[in-house]
């Protein structure tokens, strides 16, 4: 390369990284004012996180929150307003009662706990038992999205049986007695008390008699909208899974069920969109064909191929490359059956979470998933960041609610082997010294001139400790760009 070529590249360089460094500021100064509340509200209601905030003043600022609620899954998606209004969605609920974690969490750091959808991705007590404040009002929801497969009568008054019965002719599981042979009593008794007192509704897309299962794969789930000038785009979340259905290179959706499949297996999966980033959550998704597993991980690499087409590094662009995804949680906690080399490779993600916990019957997350997730390489390497760029910025981020030691595989010490000195690498986990409880945000600055979002992907990782107080951005990523 002359030097002309040279000189010209580095100001190149030079004036992304001087971009992505205000980006981390104006990131940081949003965290920063996040709103707190010192004790839980007494009268929450759905309709503050819903209705008029799709028309209300413009986002500012995308948040993903991973909650430590130790074994489990919680995570919230909130968008923030520049009046402060917030729109939410909650995912999956964890293994404790709302009141331990889960609850606590969100009066601490949002406005309320009352969400525009509330999404159980499947029927495992350590993703719905948090749900169950649904049935007493302490979380609140608009609408309520789940696989279906039962039957409500019985649980809600017949006055609300029509706006909250789930259509059982698109479960492929349904019987007389309801899904899972009755076990999901608990939870349906606290949908239907939500319906009866709180105004829950199910959302679903489903209009006709005619419509089938399959059908729901790629239906966007409207969430909220951004601005970028005078232009609005829309903040969505697609469906790419459900039933053993996935999305496949072609767009269609191909069936991957077979008999005797597991619990975890019919997840609902979906993708966060926001212009150019993108955002993965599979609940406890399966990538593997063996057993009682069924493998749609490599299925859905190919949809997201079909989806996700022409991106280039973000700071020296050069080949295009389809399929990637920004980020993601990591399935299943990192279940050894869970998150294989297609799907990891295919993605060539930036940023991954990893809900695990204590269980050490679970001993998750597992050693083989570290060691594929050590392997993964993201679309901007460590080898394009230039050296004159800030500590902070890196080329992937691993972070983990929890990571221990068990007698069934050393994750902690596999874990700090592997990613503690990894190049350009953000790492942390919620357990270390000083550090309990610790869950982790991704944070998307909207509606600035600094970032096109229609064009680029950067974003930024915090924790939030046991006493909700916001790290410092350890982690800034500038991920990809079109």
């Amino acid at each position: 390369m002359n030097n002309t070529a040279f000189t010209s590249r580095a100001s190149e360089y030079k004036s992304s990284m001087w971009l992505l460094y205000i980006a981390a500021a104006l990131l940081y100064s949003l965290t920063a004012c996040s709103p707190k509340l010192s004790k839980p509200p007494q009268s929450a209601s759905a309709s503050t996180s819903s209705g008029k905030l799709m028309v209300g003043s413009p986002a500012v600022k995308l948040e993903i929150h991973h909650i430590n609620i130790n074994n489990g899954d919680a995570s919230v998606i909130r968008i923030v307003h520049a009046d402060g209004s917030e729109t939410k969605v909650l995912i999956d609920g964890g293994q404790m009662s709302a009141d331990q974690r889960l609850l606590p969490y969100c009066n601490a750091m949002f406005k309320d706990a009352s969400f525009k959808y509330v999404i159980l991705t499947h029927y495992h007590n350590d993703h719905y038992n948090g749900l169950l404040a649904l049935g007493d009002g302490t979380i609140r929801g608009e609408y309520y999205i789940d696989l279906g497969g039962y039957n409500m009568d019985g649980f809600v008054s017949s006055g609300n049986l029509s706006k909250i019965q789930p259509a059982d002719n698109t479960c492929p599981w349904t019987d007389t007695t309801g899904i899972f042979g009755g076990t999901m009593d608990d939870y349906i008794t606290a949908i239907g008390k939500a319906a009866d007192n709180f105004g829950l509704k199910r959302y679903t897309p489903m209009t006709t008699t005619s419509d089938k299962i399959s059908d729901l794969i790629g239906v966007v789930v409207p969430i909220d909208t951004f601005m970028i000038g005078t232009k609005t785009y829309p903040i969505n979340m697609r469906c790419v899974a459900l039933w053993g259905f996935t999305m496949s290179s072609t767009g269609t959706a191909v069936d991957n069920w077979k008999n005797g499949a597991s619990k975890n297996d019919p997840c609902i999966a979906f993708v966060l969109e926001c212009g150019e980033f993108r955002y993965f959550f599979g609940g406890d998704m399966g990538g593997d064909p063996t057993g009682s597993y069924i493998d749609q991980e490599t299925t859905l690499a190919g949809g997201f191929q079909y989806l996700y087409k022409g991106a280039k590094s973000y700071y020296n662009p050069g080949a295009s490359y389809d399929g990637h995804v920004c980020g993601f949680k990591a399935n299943h906690h990192g279940s050894a059956h869970s998150n294989n080399s297609t799907f990891l490779n295919g993605m060539r993600p930036g940023v991954c979470v990893t809900s695990a916990g204590s269980n050490e019957a679970w001993h998750l997350p597992s050693i083989d998933f570290l060691k594929r997730l050590a392997a993964t390489i993201p679309l901007t390497p460590a080898s394009d960041i230039p050296t004159f760029a800030p500590p902070f910025t890196k080329a992937q981020g691993f972070f983990f609610t929890n990571l221990f030691n068990f007698t069934a595989g050393n994750s902690l010490t596999v874990a700090n082997g592997l990613f503690a000195a990894r190049n350009k690498t953000g790492y942390q986990y919620g357990n270390a010294p000083g550090q309990f409880k610790r869950s982790y945000q991704v944070i998307v600055a909207l509606n600035n001139s600094v970032i096109n979002f229609s064009k680029q992907s950067t974003y930024g990782v915090v924790s939030v400790d046991s006493a909700f107080k916001v790290s410092p951005f350890l982690t800034v990523i500038g991920c990809h760009q079109r």
